[in-house]
């Protein structure tokens, strides 16, 4: 379906649209004449493309401390996704917030609320499975169904002081209105392809809501990618970022097309998806 022309996705892509990747973790092979920071033979983080190898900008590198287990570091991107919106709902004990969506960034989203003492956390869901996924991350309410059904119950028909849609679902946006106490802030975490879909109600006035979006690049107060990324490992090397059981399926490259067809047709069965390139056995480049 044809994104909406107003969007930044019909900006920033074209279909047919190469399938990436985002975040990995490699082992420097060799490093530039003018390299500092790094050395031969460390393990670090990127944003990077699919592939074996990389050419990098040490900038676009953070490195990852001994004893962080390689698969569970490779989060570390979709954490500081989520981290965009924990920083600008101001996440710390005391407070209460509804997420919306319990996909890969609403998981991480779940645990950084757990990881800075949120004192109430809710997840809306509408798979059992992620619910499941939510509740090991953190979560101490769980709604399953419809958000417009079960909101205003749960949270004692007061709603909720902190809303966060994490879903990219315009058809989420006047439910997560409602969901939201009188002088509440309601954030959407990234983007819809269709805006145009995405309309206000009257809640937005007669609540007196406060409205802010986040988006992966604002890099907000100092808060760059590499900064993100030392708190994310800190966070999971004092056991509190749980990630266990969130990469739910293994692939080797050449099998990438049986991946991301699993991935399309099996959304609520899937979590994290890993690609392994460390076995030269596996690896088919003609496939992939």
């Amino acid at each position: 379906r044809a994104l909406c022309p107003d969007s930044h996705f019909a900006r920033m892509f074209s279909f047919p649209q190469l399938q990436t990747g985002v975040q990995a973790v490699g082992v420097v092979e060799a490093v530039g004449t003018e390299v500092i920071e790094f050395e031969r033979h460390d393990t670090v983080y990127m944003r990077m493309g699919h592939g074996s190898h990389q050419v990098m900008e040490t900038a676009d590198c953070s490195p990852v401390p001994d004893g962080v287990d390689l698969k569970q570091a490779c989060w570390a991107g979709l954490a500081k996704t989520a981290f965009r919106a924990a920083w600008a709902g101001g996440f710390a004990e005391g407070i209460e917030v509804l997420i919306i969506g319990a996909g890969p960034v609403g998981q991480m989203l779940t645990r950084w609320a757990a990881a800075l003492d949120c004192t109430r956390i809710t997840v809306a869901d509408l798979s059992d499975g992620r619910l499941a996924h939510a509740l090991a991350g953190g979560a101490t309410d769980l709604i399953n169904g419809d958000l417009q059904e079960h909101a205003a119950s749960q949270a004692g028909q007061q709603g909720y002081p902190l809303v966060i849609d994490c879903t990219g679902n315009p058809a989420v946006f006047k439910p997560a209105l409602a969901a939201a106490a009188k002088f509440g802030k309601v954030i959407l975490l990234g983007d819809t392809g269709f805006p145009e879909k995405q309309c206000l109600s009257s809640d937005l006035m007669t609540k007196g809501l406060t409205l802010q979006a986040t988006h992966d690049s604002h890099d907000l107060d100092g808060w760059t990618q590499r900064r993100v990324d030392a708190l994310f490992f800190e966070k999971l090397m004092k056991n509190r970022f749980p990630l266990e059981g969130l990469i739910t399926h293994e692939f080797y490259p050449h099998e990438c097309a049986r991946a991301y067809d699993m991935a399309d047709r099996q959304r609520h069965e899937t979590m994290g998806i890993l690609f392994d390139w460390t076995n030269t056995e596996h690896r088919n480049t003609d496939d992939s």
